[in-house]
């Protein structure tokens, strides 16, 4: 199909001012944050041009988009706030970018029930304002709050720093509405457990677009904290640390935030920094005043040593900071295209594998022999939101043969090896274009199951091919 017969069947169905084909907005709308050396052997599925952008205003334009390009085979990639790492939002060539962001109305906040339901392209700071003004917060608080939306989030099941309290993304969604890839309406009620046999929300959260597209979500809303307290302890090395993690939830105490990590030290000597655990507590003066006296206890008895209100409130302040930078950097440039290649040019990659608790120190041993083996810098080691998610930020030396591939295939030996270990390859941002080749050594005979929900739910395959499942 040509793009004028397209644009102009789009045009019919969505009105003229929801439909571009400029070259500006192809370009603008055409990719997410995931660069080419991150990007390893997918970098050239990067390059892909979309035919058009459109943009739905409510689930009945995105089921009349879906059923209209399900009938023409035209490829849907779904358009968030572009800042997903894993190239999720990659088009392929030909395709329709369906950008959700004109979908960013509150639909209602239920105070009394401690509800609210959101269209899927709003951003999560809005959504979050939006709580406030009820006394009320949004539990997801990625480091992308300020620039992200909620179906993107919803889609990667996407973990922030209050997982530790409120669970990932997805744990808090309750109800959602989605239209199918032949543009067939589904929703489902949003009552907390109101679900027998398999919760049909589950189906879209962190599918990333392949099985249909979120329209609305609605998620549970917490209540503003009458108490919280934030305290940091450094630790002589990243062992004694996170045996100190393991015991505050083996006692069942219950951080909002856990982040906890070490880095080199700057000048080329290897040496690594102390090891720093921020950890924040809310709810009653009286419980908070309790856990707080129980995790520094545990603390101090794993050689642990307590930080200054200074450091974990620069910390806490500055959380969102390289969020705003990516919008000024990238989203508002003028060429975004341009500036996503060069603020995604650094030559590092950022691993986030989930692991039985029991076997992350043997896995950060494991991965700590095979880096060096391979003349890879790990530049930080870190575990955020629960002791089972643990991260490594990488970059291969600069005298290592080979480069990118030859870090590629490094890459893929570390998560193998996690999923080896009974663990999964990634837990905070997705699988997208990056992940996709390693799916079916995870889900094993599972694999073939979700391929055949995909023909199901997306009879024509158009819903963001190239994704998860291929």
């Amino acid at each position: 199909m040509n793009s004028y017969s397209l644009e102009r069947d789009l045009v019919e169905l969505l009105g003229r001012g929801a439909v571009s084909s400029d070259e500006s907005d192809l370009r603008r709308y055409g990719g997410d944050a995931l660069g080419t050396f991150r990007a390893f052997r997918a970098a050239g599925r990067l390059n892909g041009r979309a035919i058009a952008v459109a943009w739905p205003q409510n689930v009945e334009d995105i089921s009349k988009s879906l059923a209209y390009a399900s009938r023409q085979s035209v490829p849907v990639v779904p358009y968030g706030g572009g800042t997903g790492v894993m190239g999720a939002a990659t088009p392929l060539d030909s395709a329709i970018i369906l950008n959700l962001g004109r979908m960013d109305r509150v639909v209602r906040v239920d105070t009394e029930s401690r509800t609210a339901t959101f269209q899927s392209g709003i951003l999560l700071e809005d959504a979050h304002r939006a709580l406030m003004a009820h006394d009320l917060r949004l539990g997801h608080d990625p480091w992308s709050r300020p620039i992200a939306t909620l179906g993107g989030a919803i889609s990667t099941n996407g973990v922030g720093y209050t997982a530790s309290g409120h669970g990932a993304m997805g744990d808090q969604v309750l109800g959602m509405q989605a239209a199918l890839g032949d543009g067939e309406i589904v929703e489902s009620w949003a009552v907390p457990g109101a679900f027998f046999g398999s919760s049909l929300n589950h189906i879209f959260i962190g599918t990333e677009g392949t099985f249909g597209v979120i329209s609305e979500a609605t998620v549970a809303a917490f209540p503003i904290p009458i108490a919280r307290s934030m305290v940091c302890f450094d630790f002589p090395e990243f062992d004694s640390g996170y045996e100190a993690i393991s015991a505050i939830y083996t006692d069942g105490l219950q951080p909002t935030v856990m982040d906890y990590g070490d880095e080199l030290v700057p000048g080329g000597d290897g040496r690594r920094d102390t090891a720093t655990l921020y950890l924040v507590f809310e709810g009653s003066k009286e419980s908070v005043e309790a856990n707080v006296g129980e995790a520094t206890a545990i603390c101090l008895r794993h050689d642990g040593r307590r930080g200054s209100a200074a450091v974990i409130d620069r910390y806490w302040t500055d959380r969102h900071a390289s969020a705003h930078r990516y919008k000024e950097n990238v989203l508002d440039n003028e060429r975004p295209d341009l500036a996503r290649r060069s603020s995604s040019a650094y030559r590092m990659d950022y691993l986030h594998v989930a692991l039985p608790t029991g076997r992350v120190l043997e896995y950060r041993k494991k991965c700590e022999a095979l880096l060096s083996e391979e003349g890879v810098t790990v530049r930080e080691w870190s575990v955020w939101g629960r002791p089972e998610f643990f991260s490594l930020l990488i970059s291969p030396s600069d005298e290592v043969e080979g480069g990118g591939a030859r870090l590629a295939q490094t890459v893929d030996r570390v998560l193998r090896d996690a999923q080896a270990m009974g663990g999964t390859m990634e837990y905070c941002h997705g699988v997208g274009l990056k992940l996709a080749h390693l799916v079916e050594a995870e889900l094993g005979s599972g694999m073939a199951v979700a391929q055949r929900m995909k023909r199901s739910l997306d009879p024509a395959g158009i819903l963001n091919p190239g994704k998860i499942w291929s």
